[in-house]
C-alpha cells in the first residue's frame, strides 16, 4: 500500500472496492429481477400496511431515487395574524382628535 499517494484526511483507500464486495455486488444485482417481483407482492398482497407501504417506498426508491433533502426547514406550525380594521376619518378623529390627521401619520418620518 502506497500511504504516499493517499491524500491526508481522505477516506478514501489506495487500491479501490475489495473485490469480494464487487462480488456481491453482480451477485446482488443477477437476484434484481427476482427482488423486485419479491416487492411488488408484498406491496400488493402483503399481510400488513407497514409491510406494504415499505414495499412502496423501496421500489419508489429504486425507480425514482431517494428524495433528495431539502436545505429549508419543514413548516410545522402556521400562524393567523389579525390585522386591525381601518378607521374611517370620522372615527379617527373621534379616537386620536384633530391633533394628527389620519394621513400625516402615514407618512414616512425624515
Amino acid at each position: 500500500m502506497d500511504w504516499a499517494t493517499v491524500r491526508e484526511g481522505s477516506v478514501r483507500k489506495p487500491g479501490g472496492r475489495p473485490k469480494v464486495v464487487t462480488e456481491i455486488r453482480q451477485l446482488a444485482r443477477e437476484r434484481g429481477p427476482e427482488a423486485i417481483a419479491a416487492l411488488v407482492k408484498v406491496m400488493t398482497k402483503g399481510k400488513s400496511e407497514a409491510a406494504r407501504v415499505a414495499a412502496a417506498n423501496a421500489l419508489l426508491d429504486r425507480g425514482w431515487g431517494r428524495p433528495k433533502p431539502s436545505d429549508e426547514p419543514e413548516i410545522t406550525h402556521r400562524y393567523v395574524v389579525e390585522l386591525p380594521r381601518v378607521l374611517t376619518k370620522a372615527e379617527w378623529q373621534e379616537k386620536y382628535g384633530s391633533i394628527v390627521e389620519p394621513t400625516a401619520a402615514l407618512e414616512p418620518t425624515r
